[in-house]
């Protein structure tokens, strides 16, 4: 499996917004892929995005959404440290088999989960009251809304309390005003939010979160540069403010292969269905895509709204969505919604 891991600097900001104005705390496979289409054509100019687009379109390569993981860094050589990646938590209810210490309340907040949880959620999965049933003993919460099996971190010597209060997602408003050509207006009052991921450290270890994706499929050199790019040019809005930058762009080849097998199938990228494709889905959120066109031309002109299917939902089948075209109308050239999938089997055994 490729992963292009996204090295971040402490204290990195990022807008992600959705369609109603809010922020998303994760970037979107359609998000990332119109990132990459302006980066290749930034860098080799129309005819090497049609290849990109016809490769896209003929499923010789997939994309992920952009999730996080963690770097446990020991602050001493001796201790072993960890990286842990996560996954989008199903679109399903979890259910306890034991008296537990964590809360049901607790269990609802989770956004993440690591693949090794996620592994035994798919094991745990019940047809009858179509939700995981395991113990809620076996997993250990990390702030919030990251959750991993207590045997990944039996290794690590921290404690439960600690992980607890680990925090590196924060969301922040910050005051501003417009400035106003004409001085004797005043300026309007608003607010700048944005999403801040910080560092955070346990009494042995530095915990760094990252973030990363996953490439199904060659990666020909245009599109490995066009990625690199991603380094420069940033994901997002608010660049222009410095948000969405990263500190490094590194590789990973690993031995993991995503489980194909399964009852059910879970996305790992939004998703927009073929029509004949709509009634294959199990449990699933819809999600609005709407907003204006970034086009290297500076245009800013409101593209075709689209409802999407968001990533961690589950299928009775495999699926393989399209690429639609929300070009406005009497636009100069396509614009695209990446509505490809790419899956992991769920619910044990076929």
């Amino acid at each position: 499996m490729k992963i292009a891991k996204l090295l971040l600097n402490d204290h990195a900001k990022f807008h992600f917004g959705d369609s109603s104005g809010d922020l998303k705390d994760h970037f979107s496979s359609d998000q990332l892929v119109s990132a990459l289409m302006n980066n290749v054509v930034l860098l080799y100019g129309d005819k090497q995005l049609s290849e990109f687009t016809s490769l896209l379109r003929e499923d010789h390569i997939h994309f992920s959404s952009i999730f996080y993981g963690l770097d446990f860094l020991p602050k001493q050589q001796h201790k072993n440290g960890a990286t842990i990646y996560f996954f989008p938590r199903p679109k399903v209810d979890f259910m306890s088999t034991e008296q537990h210490s964590v809360s049901y309340k607790e269990i609802k907040k989770i956004n993440y989960v690591s693949i090794k949880l996620l592994e035994k959620l798919s094991k745990s999965w019940n047809e009858e009251e179509e939700a995981c049933k395991f113990d809620f003993h076996s997993i250990v919460l990390i702030g919030k809304k990251f959750a991993v099996l207590r045997e990944e971190i039996a290794d690590l010597e921290c404690t439960e309390q600690e992980l607890q209060s680990l925090r590196f997602l924060h969301f922040d408003s910050k005051p501003g005003v417009e400035v106003s050509r004409d001085l004797k207006k005043p300026g309007k009052f608003y607010f700048q939010e944005h999403l801040e991921v910080t560092f955070d450290e346990t009494k042995y270890y530095r915990v760094q979160p990252f973030m990363y994706f996953i490439i199904d499929g060659k990666l020909p050199v245009f599109l490995n540069a066009a990625i690199q790019l991603l380094e420069d040019e940033g994901i997002g809005g608010k660049r222009s403010l410095g948000k969405g930058f990263f500190h490094k762009i590194e590789w990973k080849e690993t031995s993991y292969t995503l489980p194909q097998k399964g009852r059910y199938f879970m996305n790992l990228s939004t998703y927009f269905p073929k029509k004949e494709e709509a009634g294959k889905l199990y449990f699933y959120e819809l999600e609005k895509r709407s907003g204006f066109v970034y086009s290297l031309g500076g245009k800013t002109v409101r593209k075709k709204s689209a409802m999407v299917i968001n990533e961690g939902s589950l299928f009775r089948e495999k699926v393989k969505g399209d690429m639609i075209n929300v070009e406005p109308e009497n636009f100069d050239h396509s614009v695209y919604l990446y509505g490809k999938s790419i899956f992991v089997g769920f619910g044990g055994k076929a």
